[in-house]
């Protein structure tokens, strides 16, 4: 009756690059059990302030809040939310724009998501690429 997992969008499945944005606003602490401790490489979570600051003071102050935190900082009392723009370079699917949207939609997501990308790719677009 009322869908609260992006899943919801292909009836079981959530596609990776929808669950790492979804990650990201929530926050990567806490998350080094899982499966970011396999990529190779030093672990970073830089806690964003507004107005922004740079990279050297960022790292330099102790870990706060998430994104969401964050866009509820700017948000404050107004009714419209940030907008969190996410890329995809070399094409996305139609159901990855389908689960952005249905994400960004729900009440308790803290951003408007704006979705910009290279190509829209189906199974067609993809083998004919291959060829």
């Amino acid at each position: 009756m009322e869908p609260d997992d992006i899943a919801y969008v292909s009836s079981g499945y959530a596609p990776l690059s929808v669950r790492l944005v979804q990650s990201a606003v929530q926050g990567w602490r806490g998350r080094e059990e899982s499966v970011l401790k396999e990529i190779p490489g030093r672990l970073v979570d830089v806690t964003q302030h507004y107005p922004p600051e740079d990279l050297a003071t960022a790292t330099k102050r102790p870990h706060g809040p998430n994104l969401g935190a964050l866009a509820a900082e700017i948000g404050g009392s107004n009714t419209r939310k940030p907008i969190l723009i996410v890329m995809f370079v070399g094409g996305v699917t139609h159901m990855e724009i389908a689960a952005l949207r249905f994400l960004s939609k729900r009440p308790s997501f803290p951003y408007h998501i704006i979705c910009v990308t290279t190509k829209v790719i189906n199974g067609g677009t993809l083998l004919r690429s291959l060829s």
